[in-house]
């Protein structure tokens, strides 16, 4: 059993995060000690991995919670589970494609600022 101190650790989340995804039915409710303590389970853990990586991924809150009602029920549509995982595939092409234009710009100011530095080096010990 883990607490959701535990859990917001482990997944690099807000403890208000997790009540929310609890709330907004993207995981099932945490089961509670006495003194109404979340205690979360390995179970919850694969779940609360599956809302992270789909909202990581850009799902909306919508999204990930119909991805999970789809894929609880006993014949699943795999069909439009497939689609949607190629769409977000294809948001994350596109993040990946715009971090490395971000990743060109860096490294050609980079280069441009130690090209820079090399030559005021050089003339300061010509003078």
């Amino acid at each position: 059993m883990y607490t959701i101190a535990e859990m917001a650790d482990k997944f690099n989340v807000s403890k208000n995060a997790l009540r929310y995804y609890e709330s907004e039915g993207l995981i099932p409710p945490i089961a509670r000690d006495n003194n109404g303590i979340r205690k979360y389970t390995d179970d919850n853990i694969q779940d609360i991995n599956r809302v992270i990586h789909l909202r990581n991924l850009g799902a909306t809150i919508k999204e990930t919670k119909w991805f999970n009602d789809e894929f609880s029920k006993e014949h699943p549509d795999y069909d439009e589970g497939l689609a949607f995982l190629e769409r977000l595939n294809h948001k994350l092409d596109q993040k990946v494609a715009e971090i490395d234009k971000q990743r060109e710009f860096l490294n050609h100011k980079t280069k441009r600022l130690q090209s820079e530095k090399a030559d005021e080096e050089s003339q300061s010990k010509q003078v």
